[in-house]
Parts: C-alpha cells; sequence; structure tokens
C-alpha cells in the first residue's frame, strides 16, 4: 500500500516555537517556578498575573520523551530507588535532576525560586513536589482542593474552602516574591484564560466534523497553550490561530488525513516518544478526532473575569481528574457517539494509576453499548523501555482488520 501523506496543522510550528520559548526564557527569568500542569491548577494564572517565569515538570518529560531522553532518565531515577511503578513524568523529573546533563532537551529545568501545585491531580504528586521542595530548599505554594466524587455536582462549600485556598496562596506568592497580585491583574489573567477556553471549547466541538480537522499529534501539540499559557495574550493568539485554522479545514471539508475511513478514540496518555504512531493508522484511513486526556482533564470551564478568584477556584474543581470513573465512562458513552467513533485505543498506562482507573470497565461497557472494536494496550507515556514497535504494530493491525 502506498503511504499517505501525513498532514498537519500549520500553527503547529508555532506551537512547537512557544515550548522552545517557555524553556529559553525559564534560563534567564526571574522569578522562576516549577509549576503543576494536571487538575486545572488556579495557580498557573496566578504566577502569569505576577510575572512569575513558569516551567511545567510535566512538560518536560513528554519534552525528554520525544528527544527520547526519558528512557535513561528513568533508569538513573530508578538507580536512586524510586520505583519503577512511580509515574514516568515523575521519574523523568527526577533522573534530570540527577543525571546533571551538560545539555539537556530544550536546555533543561534551571533551580526554581519556587513550586507551585494543588491537590486535585494524581495523588503522588504532594509527595514529588514535596521531595522538590526538599532537594532544592525553596519554598512550595499548594492549593489543596477536595475531591469532588458526586458526578456533575459542585457543592458551595467546596467553592467556599478551595477559594480560602486560592487566597492563601496568593498571600503566600506574594510573601516569597515581593511582588503584588492586583485584582486588576489577575482579572486580566483571567479574561484572558476565558477567551483561551472559549476557542477551546470551539475546537473541540469542531472535531464532531467529518472528516476530522486534528489528528492526535494535533491535539497533542494544542495542549501546550491550553494549559501552560493559560492566562496570557500569547496563548489567546496561538489558540485563534489554531481554531481559525480547524474552522476553515472543516469548512473547505479538509481532513487530518488524506482519507479518513475510521474514526478512533483515544483513552489515556499518548505515547509521547512515539506520536508518529498516528501516521501509522493513518495509513490505514483511521484518525483520532477524540483524545480525553485533552478535553476532559482540561475542560473549557467558562470564567468570570469580575470574579477571579471564584473563577479559578471552579475551574481547579472539574476535569477528569477530580471526579470518579462512573463520570467518565457516561461521558465516554456519550461522545462516542457525537464524535461518530467506530473504534476505541486504550492505553492502560503502567505508571499512571489514575488516568487508567476504570479503563478496563469501560472498554466492557463501550463493547457492550455499540459492539465496536476496542484495542487496550499496555505500555508507558513516558518511559520508551517497556514499548516494542513490532509487537505494537501487530497488535493495530488485528484491530485494524476488526474495523474493516
Amino acid at each position: 500500500m502506498a503511504e499517505k501523506k501525513k498532514k498537519g496543522l500549520k500553527v503547529n510550528k508555532a506551537i512547537g516555537e512557544a515550548i522552545a520559548k517557555c524553556y529559553q526564557d525559564a534560563q534567564t527569568k526571574r522569578p522562576l517556578a516549577w509549576s503543576l500542569l494536571a487538575g486545572g491548577n488556579p495557580l498557573i494564572e496566578i504566577a502569569h498575573a505576577a510575572g512569575i517565569q513558569l516551567v511545567f515538570p510535566e512538560n518536560y518529560g513528554a519534552a525528554c520523551s520525544t528527544k527520547h531522553a526519558s528512557g535513561r532518565y528513568c533508569e538513573i531515577a530508578e538507580a536512586h530507588d524510586y520505583s519503577s511503578d512511580l509515574c514516568s513524568y515523575c521519574r523523568n523529573c527526577f533522573g534530570y535532576i540527577f543525571a546533571q546533563d551538560a545539555e539537556p532537551p530544550q536546555g533543561g529545568m534551571p533551580e526554581p525560586d519556587l513550586f507551585l501545585m494543588t491537590t486535585n491531580a494524581c495523588v503522588h504528586y504532594i509527595k514529588w513536589f514535596d521531595s522538590l521542595r526538599l532537594m532544592y530548599n525553596k519554598p512550595l505554594v499548594m492549593v489543596n482542593t477536595p475531591r469532588v466524587m458526586d458526578k456533575g455536582r459542585v457543592e458551595d462549600y467546596y467553592l467556599e474552602h478551595t477559594v480560602r485556598e486560592i487566597e492563601g496562596a496568593i498571600a503566600e506568592i506574594e510573601r516569597i516574591t515581593n511582588i503584588k497580585v492586583t485584582h486588576e491583574k489577575l482579572s486580566e489573567a483571567v479574561k484572558l484564560s476565558d477567551e483561551l477556553n472559549d476557542y477551546w471549547r470551539e475546537i473541540i466541538e469542531m472535531q464532531k466534523a467529518v472528516p476530522a480537522p486534528m489528528n492526535l499529534p494535533d491535539i497533542g501539540n494544542v495542549l501546550f497553550p491550553v494549559v501552560g499559557l493559560r492566562g496570557t495574550r500569547e496563548g489567546v493568539e496561538l489558540m485563534k490561530q489554531t481554531y481559525t485554522e480547524v474552522k476553515q479545514c472543516v469548512a473547505e471539508k479538509r481532513g487530518a488525513i488524506e482519507e479518513e475511513k475510521h474514526r478512533l478514540m483515544f483513552l489515556n496518555i499518548p505515547l509521547w516518544y512515539n506520536l508518529r504512531l498516528a501516521g501509522y493508522f493513518a495509513e490505514k484511513g483511521a484518525c483520532f478526532p477524540f483524545m480525553d486526556y485533552a478535553f476532559y482533564v482540561w475542560p473549557p470551564v467558562k470564567m468570570d473575569p469580575s470574579r477571579p478568584i471564584e473563577s479559578l477556584a471552579a475551574k481547579a474543581l472539574y476535569g477528569q481528574l477530580n471526579e470518579g470513573p462512573d463520570a467518565q465512562i457516561d461521558n465516554l458513552i456519550r461522545d462516542i457517539k457525537e464524535f461518530h467513533i467506530d473504534g476505541v485505543v486504550i492505553h492502560s498506562d503502567r505508571s499512571c494509576k489514575v488516568m487508567s482507573l476504570g479503563l478496563l470497565d469501560a472498554a466492557r461497557i463501550i463493547r457492550e453499548t455499540y459492539h465496536i472494536p476496542v484495542l487496550v494496550f499496555d505500555l508507558d507515556h513516558t518511559d520508551e523501555r517497556v514499548y516494542s514497535d513490532a509487537e505494537f504494530k501487530n497488535r493495530v493491525d488485528a484491530f485494524l482488520e476488526m474495523l474493516e
């Protein structure tokens, strides 16, 4: 079979330049914070409002993985007694620190002035960031958010508690950095986040179009402005460019792949070290218009600039990482229909227990409800030592034959 041309959004180049700029700026700009990405971290907007330069250890894990450095970093971390069961983002981070490479990927993450995190992400993050605090002897600012276990129900006392946590975090950041986070600056950051979310909401909606305008690598790229550039004009402009290009693709019925025959749903974190695998699916006419890691973990929550702290509290309480598996499965059943999905690929991630929880139940329920093929594979999002290209492609081939 002749290889089909693999496409990509033009805006991907600008997003790649924005990622590189983030790490370049980290080499010189201060104050610098290492910040948690996952879980709708409200401290990202607050940091941007304060003029704090951010780098993100999870994103750095993905960046190292694309450069095929993460396997070595994970191995170094394990040599320092960090378990191979620990999240590979975390192992990559510690391995990078212990390696002390002269020329690490993207120039590395310089020693920070403080750490920023929220608790409604993965359960090990508290220990991860607390360990970093002890290693560097730098302050850790944390927003302690409650778990929302009732589907679609955020109680007022959850919001009130989170508002108090954010107010305390702002005071702590001001004390550490000697920078005043004014209401005006915070309102502007929330306004920019709301604009970004509006574009994100429309982009997700346009992924329902047939053919799909974005494939898995495109969705993975656009996650950086969605998450890391919230509260900035740069993030809004990148999302506006993405929205404009995606809208044009939909209007012209130009798909992300040359000939879309099958529409697949990807569940869990992608294999950052081999996003080109989407091209292997594309050669067989299969596209991924949907990825729960992007659409559910960072949903486009509506925000009100006139009530910035309350808006940030609401953002921190929504998303897949702060819901139970029942809510996730209900959402999947809805979106399989809305996104015209005819096959599901599930990554049962060896070192991401939170994102993998309930996925085997989801596979069973999806098969029973829609009678469509479901491929479940057991690998890792960052640590490529567990990956076999031949074995994986054999399983993909068998799965794709079931779609015919």
